[in-house]
């Protein structure tokens, strides 16, 4: 995962955090794939906390993903989703969307 910093020259990592926040209907989910184009760009990962979000369909959400996370991942960088429903985790491995995945079970597990 550090090829990108690596060939840019860069001596960091740059991690950006977007926490979308109530339901992600199709206006909300052009906005993030917006947002994502622009991190595109300058960061290395972008942890999208999906905790405060109401995803209302895992199979829009996965094909709203699909580009970004394969143009992290060809630049060796990282989409992290934390708190990504077993529906969701099961829609984005269905398509495969190449994203790392982190429930919030996990979460509270980690803290515990």
């Amino acid at each position: 995962m550090t090829a990108g910093v690596a060939t840019s020259g860069q001596n960091g990592w740059f991690t950006a955090i977007l926490r979308p926040a109530g339901p992600l209907d199709e206006a909300a989910l052009g906005r993030l794939s917006e947002v994502l184009g622009h991190l595109e760009t300058g960061a290395d990962m972008v942890v999208i906390d999906l905790t405060a979000a109401d995803v209302r369909s895992p199979h829009d959400l996965a094909r709203n993903l699909q580009a970004p996370a394969r143009r992290f991942d060809r630049a060796g960088c990282c989409l992290l989703l934390v708190g990504a429903s077993p529906d969701l985790t099961a829609e984005l491995d269905r398509t495969a969307v190449p994203v790392v995945t982190l429930s919030v079970a996990a979460l509270f597990h980690m803290a515990a």
